[in-house]
């Protein structure tokens, strides 16, 4: 392909000119219309992150295009792998698969951005009720939650944790974990940064070019485009039909001299000690006001969570956020390709567990994307084309 052809008497040329079909020339448009990048990831929240990371693991050329954060809900979630949740007190979603990986992983991922994020910590739950007391109690007894769950004290033991609103007793819950999400977005940005592959700006749709082989973004071209833009997606004009039931939530950062243990508490609102004499306490859901606003309805609200949590009235607030969870009506992320333009990927729909599921879904996702497995089908976005696709 690259030859230069045969000079004869129909490819002679006039003198002073130039063979369009010089070696270099073919190679120039040879190069031209070839990707020179495996993907585009837009988004460089803990799930684009995440995949991300995961991609350059396996070898593969990417750019991430990302806004510096912006309206960023991993920036203002709690970062906890949590295996039982909710007030029926049941297992999460893919918590025997997913949280063990997520584990590893990030504890893996330490050494790699050469920072501190990962802390191996119980959860402390603190029971509402003496019903919820009993619940926890049923829940020893099931084999298939005993597991998750150590050791637990009666409402009359309150011995332990003075500072702490323990009167209807407390339970542990084991195989928990956090992941400090102040710390591990800044890392990941380092890290994308020193490697090249991270654009600090927003992402426009209108510079994105789909052709049959390739897609293009102003002069990046790339084998495929996924979104990673969590509650963004709405917006998108690839996948603003699938499901999102998105959430605002907010976050304070408050200082007090209540002496708090190491452990995630819980107790309606998790909190968790940050530094010597300060912790975070959330998080506060809003379906309606979908912005990155902290209002003095939800500062209230978690004001009146963290009394209820610990046994003083003095609490100083230092900061308070808001970000907008990419949550789903079905609360299972949306992963697959466009149903008309394949090179057009969804990573997307974590909402409040993004730190626990992403890991294992990235790498399951990098699986489905170079041929090695099918989507799991109850996270493939397929289910929804027949629904809402029009």
């Amino acid at each position: 392909i690259y030859a230069e052809p045969r000079r004869g008497a129909c490819s002679r040329k006039r003198p002073g000119t130039r063979s369009n079909w010089t070696l270099s020339g073919l190679r120039a448009r040879f190069s031209k219309s070839m990707p020179n990048l495996d993907c585009i990831i837009v988004g460089q929240g803990i799930a684009g992150s995440n995949l991300a990371f995961e991609l350059l693991k396996r070898g593969k050329r990417l750019r991430i295009i990302d806004a510096s954060w912006k309206s960023a809900a991993c920036l203002v979630a709690a970062g906890v792998i949590n295996p039982i949740t909710g007030q029926r007190l049941v297992k999460s979603w893919k918590s025997g698969q997913a949280h063990p990986y997520a584990k590893k992983f990030y504890a893996a991922l330490e050494g790699e951005l050469g920072c501190s994020f990962y802390h191996d910590r119980k959860i402390l739950q603190l029971c509402k009720s003496a019903e919820e007391h009993q619940l926890w109690q049923k829940r020893l007894q099931d084999p298939e939650y005993a597991p998750f769950i150590g050791a637990h004290v009666d409402c009359e033991d309150q011995s332990s944790y003075k500072s702490l609103n323990a009167k209807f007793g407390y339970h542990f819950i084991e195989r928990s974990a956090w992941v400090e999400p102040a710390a591990i977005m800044p890392a990941y940005k380092r890290y994308f940064l020193r490697r090249g592959v991270l654009e600090e700006s927003q992402f426009d749709f209108a510079r994105l070019s789909l052709h049959s082989d390739c897609v293009s973004y102003g002069d990046i071209r790339a084998q495929a485009a996924i979104f990673c833009d969590g509650a963004a997606a709405v917006g998108n004009p690839y996948f603003s039909w699938l499901p999102y039931r998105c959430a605002k939530g907010e976050i304070l950062q408050i200082a007090s001299d209540a002496e708090i243990p190491e452990h995630i508490i819980h107790r309606g609102n998790w909190l968790m000690k940050c530094a010597d004499g300060e912790f975070r306490i959330g998080s506060t859901w809003d379906r309606e006001n979908l912005d990155e606003i902290p209002t003095q309805k939800a500062r209230a609200e978690l004001l009146a969570a963290a009394a209820s949590i610990i046994k003083t009235r003095k609490f100083e607030v230092l900061r308070q956020s808001a970000g907008v969870r990419p949550c789903t009506a079905t609360t299972r992320p949306h992963l697959g390709r466009h149903p008309k333009f394949p090179r057009v990927l969804s990573f997307n729909g974590f909402g409040s567990k993004g730190f626990a599921l992403t890991p294992f879904f990235a790498a399951h996702f990098a699986d489905y994307l170079y041929g090695f497995g099918a989507l799991d089908p109850e996270a493939d976005l397929k289910r929804h084309i027949k629904k809402f696709y029009r």
